[in-house]
C-alpha cells in the first residue's frame, strides 16, 4: 500500500530545500547592493550552497545506504533549517557565504536520502507516479523561492529568507511525524564501499546520466539564476522580474509532471531527455539573444516548460542505469554531485559573461543543452533496461 501522506511530506521537504536555492536570484541584486558585491560575486550565493554536494555527493550517496534514509533526511532538514534561520542575521558577505555552504550540506542530505524513501513507501504500481512527483522538487522549490521577490522588494531580503527558513522547519515536523521508521535491511554482509564504487564506474551508464543532468543543470540555472537580473536590466521591476522567473520554474515543474505521465504511457525516458534538452537549448539561447522583456519572459517560460521533461526522465533512468539495487544510492549521489558541481562553477562564470554582455550567455546555454541531448541519444541507442528501485 502506498503511503501517500509520507511521500507528499518528502516531496515538500525537497521543495523546501530547493527553495533555499530559488530565494537567492530573487534577492541577488538587493544583496549585492547592500554588501557592495559585483554580479559575479553575488552569484556565488547560488553556487556556494552546492559546494559540499559538488565535492562530496558521491561519498554521501555511498554512505546513505548505511546511515538510513529517514535519518539522513531528518538530519539534512535540521541542518538546512538552522542555517537558513541564521542567514538573515549575517552582518556581511563572508559569514553569509559560509552559511550558504552549511545550507548546501543540508540540501545534499535531503536530496540523496529522499528518493530511496519515496521508492520504499510507494507500491510498485504507484512508483512511477511517486518518482515523477519527486522529480518536480527542484523546479517547485525554486519557484517557491523566487516568489519571495515581492517580499524582498517590500521588506528586504532578510524577512524573505526567514520565510524560507520557516518552510524547512515545517517540512522537518511533517517528515518526522509522517515518515514511518523503515524496517531493517535483510541480514547479510553489506557491500564494501570500494566494491560499490568499482561497480558504479564499470557500469558507465550512471556516468552518462550524471553528465546529462549536469549539462541540463547548467542550462536551467542559467535561466533560473539570471533571468530576474536580466529582466531588471531591461527595465522590469524587481517584483515582476522575480515573478516571471517563478512562473518559468512552475512551467518547469509542469514539464516534470508531464514527463512522468508520458513515461507511464510507455514513452522512453531517454527520448524525452534528447527532445527536451535540444528544444530547451534553442529556446534558452534565444532568451538572452533577444533583448526584449516580453520575448524574454515568453521564451523563458517555454524553455523551462519543455526542459522539465529532462530532469524527471533522468531521475527515472538512475535506477535503470545500474546493474544492482545497492548501487542506486551511489548513482543518485553521483548525479547530485555533477549537478552541484555545475551549480558551484556555472553561476560565477555565467555572471562574468553577463557582465560583458547578456547576449554572451546564449553560447554556453546552447552548448550545454545540445550536449545533454547528445547523451540522451547515446542512452537511447544503448537501450537501458528496466530495473527496480532500491528500497
Amino acid at each position: 500500500m502506498t503511503r501517500w501522506p509520507a511521500i507528499l511530506a518528502i516531496v515538500f521537504a525537497g521543495i523546501a530545500a530547493a527553495a533555499q536555492i530559488g530565494k537567492v536570484p530573487a534577492a541577488m541584486t538587493t544583496i549585492a547592493a547592500e554588501f557592495g558585491l559585483s554580479l559575479a560575486a553575488a552569484a556565488l550565493l547560488v553556487s556556494l550552497a552546492a559546494l559540499l554536494a559538488g565535492l562530496g555527493g558521491l561519498a554521501i550517496g555511498l554512505a546513505a545506504a548505511r546511515i538510513g534514509a529517514r535519518r539522513g533526511l531528518l538530519a539534512g532538514l535540521s541542518l538546512a533549517a538552522l542555517a537558513a534561520a541564521v542567514a538573515p542575521l549575517a552582518p556581511s558577505a563572508p559569514p553569509l557565504f559560509a552559511i550558504r555552504i552549511a545550507e548546501g550540506a543540508g540540501f545534499l542530505l535531503v536530496v540523496v536520502s529522499a528518493p530511496s524513501l519515496v521508492a520504499a513507501l510507494a507500491a510498485p504500481a504507484d512508483r512511477p507516479s511517486a518518482m515523477g512527483l519527486w522529480g518536480g522538487f527542484m523546479p517547485g522549490g525554486i519557484a517557491l523561492g523566487l516568489f519571495t521577490a515581492p517580499v524582498v522588494e517590500a521588506a528586504g531580503w532578510r524577512p524573505a529568507w526567514l520565510l524560507c527558513a520557516a518552510l524547512l522547519l515545517a517540512a522537518l515536523v511533517l517528515c518526522w511525524r509522517l515518515i514511518p521508521r523503515m524496517p531493517p535491511v535483510a541480514a547479510g554482509p553489506r557491500p564494501r564501499l570500494a566494491a560499490q564504487l568499482r561497480g558504479l564506474m564499470a557500469a558507465r551508464r550512471p556516468l552518462r546520466v550524471a553528465g546529462a543532468f549536469a549539462a541540463y543543470s547548467c542550462l536551467y540555472f542559467g535561466i533560473a539564476a539570471f533571468l530576474p537580473a536580466y529582466l531588471e536590466s531591461l527595465g522590469v521591476g524587481t517584483g515582476l522580474a522575480g515573478g516571471a522567473a517563478a512562473l518559468a520554474a512552475i512551467a518547469n515543474l509542469a514539464g516534470n509532471l508531464s514527463a512522468a505521465a508520458l513515461m507511464r504511457r510507455g514513452v522512453a525516458p531517454e527520448r524525452l531527455v534528447t527532445a527536451g534538452a535540444a528544444a530547451m537549448a534553442l529556446l534558452a539561447a534565444a532568451v538572452f539573444a533577444l533583448p526584449l522583456p516580453s520575448a524574454a519572459m515568453g521564451l523563458a517560460l517555454l524553455a523551462c516548460g519543455v526542459g522539465g521533461l529532462v530532469p524527471a526522465s533522468l531521475f527515472a533512468l538512475v535506477p535503470a542505469s545500474v546493474p544492482r539495487p545497492d548501487l542506486v544510492a551511489p548513482a543518485m549521489g553521483l548525479t547530485i554531485q555533477g549537478n552541484n558541481l555545475v551549480q558551484l562553477l556555472a553561476p560565477p562564470l555565467l555572471g562574468l559573461l553577463a557582465g560583458l554582455g547578456w547576449a554572451l550567455l546564449a553560447l554556453p546555454l546552447l552548448a550545454a543543452g545540445l550536449f545533454a541531448a547528445w547523451i540522451g541519444a547515446i542512452l537511447t541507442r544503448g537501450g537501458l533496461p528496466s530495473a527496480p528501485p532500491a528500497t
